[in-house]
This record gives C-alpha cells, sequence and structure tokens, in this order.
C-alpha cells in the first residue's frame, strides 16, 4: 500500500503542476551502456551511432546509484539508449538491484541472450523483460533490426521462455514488444501476427505488444498535433546516463536538457533542484513547453483520462499495482 499511496502523491502534484514535489520519483532508468550491436532504422543508436561518445557505466557508480534508490524507487530499468547485455556485469547488476528489494527491468533486443545467460538472468531476479522483435518474418524482421539474423534471436527468445517454464519461475513477467512499421495489407498483417504468436503457445510469455513508433522527441519528425498534456516523466521519473549525467527524460537521447550529475550530487537534490524545477515550470503552460525538444516530443500529444496519457495508462497500472 506504501507505493500505492506514493504514486498518488506524484499524482497530486502532477495534477498540482509542482515545481517541487515533496515524494520522490517512483521509477528510475539506469543506463548499463549506451552501446549497441544493431542499426535499427528507427532508433537514433541506428541512425547516428557516431553522433555518441560510446561508454559501459562503472560498479562503483551503480553501486553508489543503487544504495540511493533502493531507498524509494519501486522499480528499476536497467536498459536505456543501449543493450544493456554488452555490459559485462549486467549480471551481478539485476543481483544487486533484486537484493536490494528493487525490481529490476531489462528491455532487449535478445541478440546475445544465450540459454546459460537466460537462465542466470531468471536465478538473479530479474522482474521484468521485454523483447524488441520487430517483425514477424525474416524480410520484415531483418529490414527493421539491422545486424540481427531473425531465426537465431527467435530461438533465443523461445528459449529463454523454455527456461522459465523448466525453472517452474513466475518472473520475469515477460513481454514481447513489436513494431510493424513494414507495410503490409490489413488482413495479410493479421495473418502473419497470428502465425507468429501461435510460435510461442505453451510457453509463459506474460504479454504481446504491438507498439507503435514514437518520434524521439522530434528526432524523426514533427508531432501529430492533438490534445496537449504536460509530459509526465519529471513528475514520476529520472534517468541516468552510463556516466552520470541526468537527462530530462528518457526521450531526451542526446542529453540536450541535463538537469544534474549523479557522480557529484545526491539523486533527491537532483530531483527537486532548481534546474528540474525549471523543467516543471514550462509545462505549466497550457501548451507547448518552453524547451524546443519537449515541443517537437510526440509524448505531450496523446489522449487523455483523468489527465493523464490513456494510450500509457493501463500498462503502466498494470505493472505497479500490487
Amino acid at each position: 500500500m506504501n507505493h500505492l499511496f506514493h504514486l498518488a502523491k506524484l499524482y497530486i502534484h502532477y495534477r498540482k503542476r509542482s515545481l517541487r514535489i515533496p515524494a520522490p520519483p517512483t521509477r528510475i532508468w539506469l543506463e548499463p551502456t549506451n552501446a549497441c550491436n544493431l542499426r535499427c532504422i528507427m532508433c537514433p543508436n541506428g541512425q547516428d551511432y557516431n553522433a555518441l561518445k560510446r561508454g559501459m557505466m562503472e560498479w562503483d557508480l551503480f553501486l553508489h546509484l543503487i544504495e540511493q534508490i533502493k531507498k524509494f524507487a519501486y522499480d528499476v530499468n536497467l536498459f536505456h539508449r543501449g543493450e544493456s547485455l554488452l555490459h559485462p556485469k549486467f549480471l551481478q547488476m539485476v543481483e544487486v538491484a533484486a537484493r536490494a528489494g528493487l525490481r529490476p527491468r531489462l528491455h532487449t533486443n535478445a541478440t546475445l541472450l544465450t540459454r546459460e545467460y537466460s537462465r542466470e538472468l531468471i536465478k538473479a531476479g530479474l522482474d521484468f523483460i521485454s523483447f524488441s522483435f520487430d517483425g514477424y518474418d525474416k524480410e520484415m524482421y531483418e529490414k527493421i533490426r539491422v545486424g540481427a539474423k531473425f531465426e537465431e534471436v527467435l530461438e533465443n527468445i523461445i528459449g529463454f521462455l523454455e527456461e522459465k517454464k523448466r525453472l517452474g519461475s513466475e518472473k520475469p513477467y515477460a513481454v514481447l514488444e513489436v513494431m510493424e512499421v513494414v507495410r503490409r495489407e490489413k488482413k495479410e498483417l493479421e495473418r502473419e501476427r497470428k502465425e507468429f504468436k501461435a510460435k510461442f503457445q505453451g510457453l509463459p510469455l506474460d504479454q504481446f505488444i504491438v507498439r507503435r513508433i514514437h518520434n524521439w522527441a522530434g528526432l524523426y519528425g514533427e508531432p501529430p498535433r492533438g490534445n496537449y498534456v504536460p509530459c509526465t516523466f519529471p513528475y514520476y521519473s529520472m534517468t541516468v546516463f552510463y556516466d552520470g549525467k541526468v537527462p530530462a527524460c528518457p526521450q531526451d537521447f542526446f542529453g540536450e536538457i541535463i538537469i544534474g550529475d549523479a557522480t557529484r550530487d545526491a539523486l533527491l537534490d537532483i530531483w527537486n533542484g532548481e534546474t528540474m524545477a525549471e523543467l516543471r515550470r514550462s509545462f505549466q503552460r497550457e501548451s507547448n513547453p518552453k524547451h524546443p525538444r519537449c515541443q517537437k516530443c510526440d509524448m505531450i500529444y496523446r489522449e487523455t483520462f483523468l489527465g493523464l496519457p490513456k494510450s500509457y495508462l493501463k500498462f503502466f497500472l498494470k505493472e505497479n499495482l500490487p
């Protein structure tokens, strides 16, 4: 119930558009690495790979951050711009987060997910895993996920689920996410989707999601103009890059809006610091937040329910309600 009260406080201050929030964030993104082994067509990592300095989060920094967030966060996303399994200590990261009482989560392209590694991840206490697998056949998938092999990655995902079943483990909650970005006739696409989902029959796949493409805060096109809703990220979450820099939100891929540095300052000091307050102030306007990157983000033009983005609300509540 404490978590529900926590969420309620954050919701109240989001609705009030408070500049400083007397409740800590509930969800944290910690980026083990921004390096990736694929060049996907819809990802800035694939299109502008040389635009970023690459690196791995240092172990001491990771431990320093976990020591802080275990006191207030509900879960921790151990991923962001890169493929987390490239970090040589990722398995240990999961173990440390789980022992700290957090719920470690992973989003992966599954290219490096061997059966042995899958088994170790499950035993380490991984709470949630989502597989990015965009396409229902070899042509569609490899056109989107450049550098990956359809058959190999599909086998990795099925192998992970088979290990989960063999171990009799309810965790991690397993989600398969697909973006249907290659054009098909509606009936053909529905048939392909049905045939693809049948490959997981009898396996502990908890959810299948068809995702829509987002524009990475305006990096890929203008947002569809519609109902403006102030961004929720500054009111419930924080993101920490591998080097300790804290961007405005997970959509700020290149860190154009840096609100703090976790190698120097405590996360909760950053959470209610002047830079974050200024960011929240920009969302007090009825439309068009101050920063150009925010103005171009499609995350602020969505249908709402009780003042919250409707498209994300159901999934968020499902993850957060006991």
